[in-house]
């Protein structure tokens, strides 16, 4: 099943080291930012703004505690982007929400209809993650945001231009990657050469990036990762000039299940279990993997931790959230559930 994406909208998540420097948004990099939102909504597109920044704003006031930090910091950092947006004649409509919010159903649909009331009327939704309640990135919320909104693009602006090949730190012939075709497992291990950012003030890194280009491909959306300095690079992306990774969208059938895409890919996988070759059939069936399936295990897990499942070639065939310890003990029996359907994603193409 295809999903038809609405092609004038857009979600762009920016991350903290990428607006934030000394405790303050940084003037300069806020009028750059916002000077390239104004072009998306002149040029037709409704564009929503993920930004982070809270905590680090936060914390530069006095507050340690990562929640207390971000609701201290909310306020400023909200209004920096406001009056900059001002500037150019736009209003901007404050979201504060966390991924539960898009998983409820009731949640969800009240949270669909505000957007769509902002689009309406022109209005600019500046999104941050609630971390006064949840702390978690906003990638993510970035990334379920633009497949509830059906978006044609996910926009991820970071400090490093895009996805390389090696890492640029200590390979001096490190290549940029403009175009991936669909993300895979392979795609994925290259977030650890890529991650430039070091701890930084932000939460995210490559690592929760690509999670979130997973939510969004496997979804049927288009996603980007850009460097948040390079001039014009949103709307340079919007006329097809090649500029940071772009990764096209699964190919064929696609999930937009909200909840178990955000279980599958909030967290990278925590290990791996080697499955009996005959669990590729189970696994494109959409039916629970069972104990009495699995030949070893890899890394170290516990129950709810998100594991691959692989066949004993290596191929990775699915993701999801186990039922099971890594232990596996062998007197555990034979039909208990290792992976229930619900809690995984399909990396088979014929799926």
């Amino acid at each position: 099943m295809s999903v038809a994406v609405h092609p004038e909208r857009i979600v762009v998540k920016i991350g903290t080291s990428s607006l934030v420097s000394d405790g303050r948004v940084v003037p300069d990099k806020a009028a750059a930012l916002v000077e390239e939102i104004a072009d998306l909504l002149r040029s037709g597109l409704r564009p929503v703004l993920v930004a982070s920044g809270a905590i680090a704003l936060g914390r530069a006031a006095g507050a340690e505690q990562r929640q207390l930090a971000a609701a201290v910091g909310q306020g400023p950092f909200f209004e920096a982007l406001r009056t900059r947006l001002a500037h150019y004649g736009l209003t901007a409509a404050q979201f504060l929400l966390t991924p539960l919010d898009l998983i409820d159903v009731r949640h969800r649909h009240s949270v669909q209809d505000a957007l769509e009331h902002a689009f309406e009327q022109g209005v600019i939704p500046v999104v941050n993650e609630n971390d006064a309640v949840h702390v978690r990135n906003n990638d993510i919320l970035a990334a379920l945001i633009s497949v509830l909104l059906r978006a044609r693009s996910l926009v991820l602006l970071t400090d490093v231009p895009g996805l390389y090949d090696s890492d640029p730190r200590t390979d001096p012939d490190a290549r940029l990657i403009p175009e991936i075709k669909s993300m895979t497992v392979e795609v994925e291990r290259l977030a650890g050469a890529t991650d430039a950012t070091g701890e930084g003030l932000g939460t995210g890194g490559m690592v929760s990036k690509l999670g979130a280009v997973w939510i969004a491909t496997t979804a049927g959306v288009t996603a980007a990762i850009l460097g948040a300095r390079q001039p014009g690079v949103l709307s340079r992306l919007m006329r097809g000039e090649t500029v940071g990774t772009v990764v096209h969208p699964r190919a064929g059938t696609v999930d937009d299940d909200l909840e178990r895409l955000w279980r599958v890919f909030a967290d990278p996988p925590a290990g791996t279990v080697v499955c009996r070759p005959d669990t590729r059939r189970t696994v494109a069936a959409g039916e629970s993997v069972l104990r009495d399936a699995v030949l070893r295990t890899a890394g170290r897990f516990a129950e709810g931790d998100v594991i691959d499942l692989a066949l004993p070639g290596g191929e990775v065939i699915a993701r999801g959230r186990t039922r099971c310890h890594h232990s596996l003990p062998a007197a555990a029996p034979g039909g208990q559930t290792v992976v229930h359907p619900s809690e995984y994603v399909s990396f088979l193409e014929d799926s």
